[in-house]
């Protein structure tokens, strides 16, 4: 290409010219500034009612199709016949540890259960106490209390009775003799030491804020341009939210988890977009007399990036649609919308924002033409220089590094206990050992047969056949079929309860064909195998739509091979280390479902940083060939993935501070991931791998170098 041609490639108006041009007049910077502001005072109210319309029941972790989910649909479907919510259940034990209970201690204890009863009438929701149920051994007795609450509000209902309920039966066990304890737990116990409640998500916002704001004023030392950003992410969330909660209403299923999720993903996202933008255009400032002819070129620059890269992300969340959990199935459009909701503030409202104030907003470091800054890192240009003189060695020695902290994987535990999301020793499941001490261990949990009533006496046959079933008692029936309880003598939530479950399936399908199996270990076997399926399916295909899109981008094949071999070793890696994390900390495992959570935030999101990195890489390779291009790239881009990582990291590990397990795994795992991509994998090992393969990295596509001097 002539130099002549080349000039005339550069100066042919790109397809971000008519937003830049628009944004250069005054009038409709302005209207875009306002359009923004009355969105966030309008949809503020639907984004912080999204709370009220989360599903964290059964049913949201359930494919339509398992058998456990039809039991679930009965049941609840027989609650709304009666008229009655959603019920959970708190039991109620007191144990001796130094021998049988006592005449005074029963005396204690029926006390207790009186007071209880009494709470029903200032506690809504509370049912009255059962019988008391002494244990064989003579050493405990147990008795029950049904919780209800509104649609959406169990939590907070849950939280209070229990709390209620412990008031009463701490001090009855006081005061009996040394050695007699009190414990509450059963769902409604677990729900109220681990739910997400509603001003958590609140705390989580803010924390997150305050986390970008401190990333972002020491990033740039100004005190205004920090706040712009800021100001269009915090947008992005509410348009965000109340997408989400649109999304609710259209049927789709999000959970707390999600719902915690989006708000860390959306900061992030829009963070990593506004660092983008904002380095690029404080770039361009010192090459140009105008903010508009500078945000012009910025965007011109970046735009195209920032597309692939949220686009990247969006393909990701919209694979999730393939997905047989409800609740993964409807994270799909919620990320989706969420993604596209963050890119549009920071190419509309973040540059308007910039263009209203001017070059002041970057006081008191101004950049211009006569004053112009460093654009590259010193960090990453010795980095840079360093991967350059010895590319080879240095991608083997990281390939060695991420393989090594692979091997954490042998760690990694499955758990979908529900007392596994609860942390610490709370009464729930400090309770729940001490009534497996003393009743059969499945006593938390039974398994629910819904069988029609004429085939009840051969499901009850074939239950009692079962190995690991204490016993079989009826229940109440539900939508016309009878109901029958089955306790295991084993713990329900291991192997020995799943196969407990799958023996009692096949016993029932030849003597009772039409009977159904549910209730919590059944719910959860097939949460795990729906969670089989779905990671078999959707991993191959968020990999396969990132490599295709890099590759449009990058207009390659060997360059998104890499970039994609890359991510995945690096997610194999992350997964690694935060397994041994967890296990460090004391939790008991992973549920199921959410590695492929933390694969699609990790992946999806640490693609940006190769889309940022390669992207650039190309750019300058065009000019100066591969080598020099490559380390004046990262030189360019190392200090905006760094800032980029740490704010996504940070952000993600805001999530640890709910009481949630699985919601505190999914910020540990990416947040780790976040920061080994950023320090290691995008700015090392990426860069090294190019230089090692050369120029055929741009394969098929022409020679990246130009004639251009």
């Amino acid at each position: 290409m002539s130099n002549v041609q080349a000039s005339r490639q550069e100066t042919r108006p790109a397809p971000s010219d008519w937003l830049a041009r628009m944004l250069g007049r005054k009038i409709v910077r302005w209207a875009v500034v306002i359009i923004w502001l009355v969105v966030i005072v309008v949809f503020s109210g639907f984004g912080n009612a999204l709370t009220k319309v989360t599903n964290d029941s059964a049913s949201a972790y359930l494919p339509s199709s398992a058998p456990s989910t039809r039991v679930v649909n009965l049941e609840e479907q027989a609650q709304k016949s009666s008229g009655q919510p959603q019920s959970d259940e708190a039991i109620v034990v007191f144990a001796r540890s130094n021998g049988r209970l006592t005449s005074a201690d029963l005396t204690h204890i029926t006390g207790a259960r009186t007071g209880v009863a009494a709470l029903g009438a200032t506690v809504p929701g509370l049912s009255a106490p059962s019988k008391l149920q002494p244990s064989a051994d003579g050493k405990a007795v147990v008795f029950t209390a049904d919780v209800t609450a509104p649609v959406h509000d169990e939590n907070s209902a849950d939280t209070t009775a229990v709390h209620d309920i412990r008031g009463v039966v701490g001090p009855a066990a006081s005061q009996a003799n040394d050695g007699l304890s009190a414990y509450v737990t059963g769902p409604a116990a677990v729900s109220a030491d681990s739910g997400i409640r509603s001003g958590a998500q609140t705390i989580l916002l803010l924390t997150a804020v305050v986390i970008v704001a401190i990333v972002f004023f020491v990033v740039y030392r100004s005190p205004v341009l920090w706040l712009l950003p800021l100001l269009s992410a915090y947008a992005a969330i509410v348009v965000a939210r109340s997408a989400a909660h649109g999304l609710v209403n259209a049927g789709l299923t999000v959970s707390s988890l999600s719902a915690s999720i989006l708000i860390v993903l959306v900061f992030g996202a829009a963070s990593d977009y506004a660092l983008l933008l904002v380095h690029r255009y404080r770039e361009e400032l010192q090459h140009h007399g105008t903010t508009h002819e500078a945000m012009a070129a910025a965007l011109r620059r970046t735009l195209p990036t920032l597309l692939a890269s949220a686009a990247t992300v969006t393909c990701a969340m919209i694979c999730l649609l393939a997905a047989q959990s409800a609740s993964l199935h409807g994270l799909g459009p919620v990320g989706a919308f969420s993604i596209v909701s963050a890119l549009l503030a920071q190419t509309t409202f973040l540059p308007a924002l910039l263009l209203v104030l001017g070059r002041a907003a970057f006081w008191p470091r101004v950049p211009s033409p006569a004053h112009p800054g460093r654009e590259q890192s010193r960090l990453w240009s010795a980095v840079g220089a360093r991967v350059g003189r010895r590319p080879a060695p240095v991608a083997i020695t990281a390939v060695v590094l991420l393989g090594a902290a692979c091997a954490g994987l042998f760690a990694l535990h499955i758990n979908n206990n529900p007392l596994g999301s609860v942390k610490g020793n709370p009464g729930s499941v400090t309770g729940a050992t001490v009534l497996t001490e003393h009743y059969p261990a499945g006593i938390l949990a039974p398994i629910d047969i819904l069988t029609p009533p004429a085939e009840a006496a051969a499901a009850d046959a074939a239950a009692h056949a079962v190995p690991n079933v204490s016993s079989v008692r009826l229940a109440q029936p539900v939508e016309g079929y009878t109901h029958l309880s089955v306790v295991l003598s084993v713990q329900p939530y291991t192997q020995a309860g799943y196969n407990a479950v799958v023996t009692l399936r096949q016993n029932l399908e030849r003597s009772a064909p039409g009977a159904l199996v549910g209730g919590g270990p059944a719910i959860e076997y097939d949460t795990q195998q729906a969670a089989g399926h779905d990671t078999l399916l959707i991993v191959p295909l968020v990999l396969v739509v990132i490599l295709v899109i890099i590759g449009l981008l990058l207009q390659a094949v060997v360059a998104p091979l890499v970039l994609v071999a890359t991510t995945a070793l690096s997610f194999g890696a992350s997964f690694g280390l935060s397994a041994l994390v967890w296990r460090a900390v004391g939790y008991q495992g992973i549920e199921a479902q959410l590695p492929l959570y933390i694969f699609i935030f990790l992946v999806a999101l640490g693609v940006d940083y190769n889309i940022f990195l390669s992207a650039r890489i190309r750019e300058e390779a065009r000019h100066e060939g591969i080598r020099h291009g490559t380390v004046r790239g990262l030189a360019v881009t190392g200090g905006v993935i760094t800032a980029a990582g740490i704010v996504l990291a940070a952000t993600f590990a805001a999530l640890a501070q709910l009481p949630s397990v699985p919601v505190t795994e999914v910020g540990i795992a990416v947040a780790l991931g976040v920061l080994l991509d950023t320090l290691l994998v995008r700015t090392v090992l990426v860069p090294a791998a190019l230089l090692t393969i050369g120029e055929r990295v741009w394969w098929p596509s022409r020679r990246a170098k130009s004639l251009e001097p």
